[in-house]
C-alpha cells in the first residue's frame, strides 16, 4: 500500500474510533434500554471483584424482585446514583433488599469496604446490573478524555504522519523489509495477554511493560517502516496505555477517581471532559515516566534504521 495512504488511513481510523466511542454508547443505550451501558471503575471499593480501570457492561433489570441480594458472591453488583447527588455514580454489591410500600430499597456495600453504604438505595436510583467486565481497558476512554491524553496521542500521530520529513530516509529504497524475522515481535505479546487474565497484578504488569520496551527496539527491525509505526502506535494506545495507567495507581496510589473534581466509584463513558485536579497532573507525569522510555527506544531505533546506521535487507531476505 502507498505510504501516504497508510498514514491517511491511520488518521481516519483514529477519528472513526473516536466517533464510535461516542456514538457506540448511544447505540448500546438504545439496544439495552440502559442509560449508561458502559461504565468504568475508578476507585478501589470493589477490589478484588472489580479492579480499578475495569470497563463494565451494564444490563437492564427487568424485574427488581429478581435481583439477588447477599454477601459475596451471591449478591448481584449494580450501578446506581447515590441518593442526594445525581452526579455521583456507584457500583456496589446488593447485600440486602426490602420493600417499603410499593417501592424496593437496596442495601449496598463495596466488597473492599468495611461497612455497608450509609443510605439504602431506592429503586428509582438503580441504573442496571453489571453483566460483564473487561480488565483495565476502561483506562483508555478515560485517558482519551484528558488534555494530556489527547495531546500525547495527537503528537504521536503527527510524528508518524510526517515521519518522512521528520525522520528522512538516507539513500534509496532502504525501508523495505526489516533486519529480523517476524518472531522478533513476540515481546509485544505479554502486554496483550494481560487482558485475557481474570486478575491483573503488579508483577505481571511490570513484566509486560519491560517486555514492551524490548519490543520497541525489535519492532522497527522486523517490520516495514510505515506498517511498523502504525502497528506500534495502535499497540501503545490500546494495549500499553491502560497497563501503564494501572501501574500508576499501584505504584503511586492515584486512581482515576482522583483525576477529576467528581465523586463516585464509577463513571459513564458518555461524560466528556471534566475539570482535572492536580492529582491528574501527577498521574500523567508518572505515566510519561513509565512509557517514554519505550517511545524513545522505538523512535531511536526507527531513526537509526531510516538514516542507514543499521544494515538493511530486503523483504525477500527477511522472509527467507
Amino acid at each position: 500500500m502507498d505510504e501516504g495512504w497508510e498514514r491517511i488511513l491511520l488518521t481516519a481510523s483514529f477519528l472513526l474510533l473516536a466517533a464510535l466511542s461516542i456514538g457506540g454508547v448511544y447505540i448500546l443505550r438504545a439496544a439495552t434500554g440502559v442509560e449508561h451501558p458502559l461504565m468504568v471503575v475508578v476507585s478501589q471499593s470493589m477490589i478484588p471483584t472489580l479492579g480499578v480501570g475495569d470497563l463494565l457492561i451494564v444490563g437492564a433489570i427487568e424485574d427488581l424482585e429478581d435481583l439477588e441480594a447477599g454477601p459475596p458472591p451471591e449478591g448481584e453488583i449494580i450501578v446506581f446514583i447515590r441518593p442526594g447527588n445525581t452526579e455521583e455514580f456507584i457500583v456496589h454489591r446488593v447485600v440486602k433488599k426490602y420493600k417499603a410500600g410499593h417501592k424496593w430499597f437496596f442495601v449496598t456495600k463495596g466488597d473492599n469496604n468495611p461497612n455497608v453504604d450509609p443510605s439504602p438505595i431506592p429503586e428509582e436510583n438503580v441504573l442496571g446490573r453489571v453483566v460483564g467486565r473487561i480488565p483495565i481497558l476502561g483506562y483508555l476512554p478515560l485517558f482519551q478524555k484528558t488534555r494530556g491524553g489527547i495531546i500525547l496521542i495527537a503528537a504521536l500521530m503527527i510524528l508518524i504522519f510526517f515521519s518522512d520529513t521528520l525522520i528522512p530516509v538516507k539513500g534509496e529504497g532502504g525501508v523495505e523489509g526489516g533486519l529480523l524475522p517476524k518472531a522478533a515481535l513476540l515481546p509485544l505479546l505479554p502486554a496483550l495477554l494481560i487482558y485475557l487474565l481474570p486478575q491483573q497484578g503488579f508483577k505481571l504488569e511490570v513484566l509486560a511493560l519491560l517486555s514492551w520496551y524490548l519490543g520497541c527496539i525489535l519492532m522497527p527491525l522486523a517490520v516495514e517502516d510505515d506498517t511498523g509505526m502504525i502497528l506500534w502506535l495502535y499497540h501503545f494506545v490500546f494495549i500499553v496505555t491502560p497497563i501503564a495507567l494501572d501501574l500508576v495507581w499501584r505504584l503511586f496510589h492515584i486512581t482515576p477517581s482522583m483525576w477529576w473534581y467528581a465523586q463516585g466509584s464509577t463513571v459513564p463513558l458518555s461524560l466528556l471532559l471534566m475539570r482535572e485536579t492536580p492529582f491528574y497532573l501527577e498521574a500523567f507525569k508518572y505515566f510519561l515516566r513509565l512509557t517514554m522510555p519505550g517511545c524513545l527506544l522505538f523512535f531511536a531505533t526507527m531513526t537509526a534504521k531510516r538514516r542507514g546506521l543499521l544494515p538493511r535487507r530486503g523483504a525477500e531476505d527477511v522472509e527467507a
